[in-house]
């Protein structure tokens, strides 16, 4: 089905909306995305007892060099605001799962580090993460539609903001 030629419909007053396709281009994105983001919250919880911020926070310090990264870096890596990833890293402190250290070359600057016992924790984790996805995700569509949906995002994000 072809997107129509039309991007924004008006009523006789003056609302506009989105024609059909775009219409369910878009709140398809923001339902899937919600499902998706709601049941991995609730399985990794369940299972693991972190929320699916502290998931992605535990795992990008456990993949990086030295299980550590300054928190600005671990913000922008995580899609979470630096206000966000300092209460993340709150949490699994006192959980005893990851550190927040001084650098010793730069007194401004704070990295976050994933302690034996949060990677530990992430190791765990992986197959309920990978297995939600593959469920709720990546596993309902072909792998013709796993490589276009990628392409697609991938085009949406590379593409920056548009130039105006």
């Amino acid at each position: 089905m072809a997107v129509s030629e039309t991007t924004v419909l008006s009523t006789d007053d003056g609302l506009k909306y989105f024609p059909p396709e775009r219409e369910a281009a878009w709140f398809g994105l923001l339902a899937a995305h919600a499902e998706l983001t709601r049941g991995l919250d609730a399985a990794l919880s369940a299972r693991h007892g972190l929320s699916l911020s502290a998931y992605e926070v535990l795992s990008r310090l456990a993949h990086a060099p030295d299980h550590h990264l300054r928190m600005s870096e671990l913000a922008g890596r995580s899609q979470l605001s630096l206000s966000r990833v300092s209460r993340v890293i709150d949490t699994l402190e006192q959980r005893g799962l990851a550190e927040r250290r001084s650098c010793p070359t730069d007194s401004r600057v704070v990295h976050a580090t994933a302690t034996d016992s949060g990677r530990t924790l992430v190791a765990e984790a992986q197959d309920t993460f990978f297995t939600t996805i593959e469920e709720r995700f990546l596993g309902r569509l072909s792998c013709e539609e796993v490589a276009l949906v990628g392409s697609i995002f991938q085009r949406l994000v590379t593409a920056g903001p548009p130039t105006t």
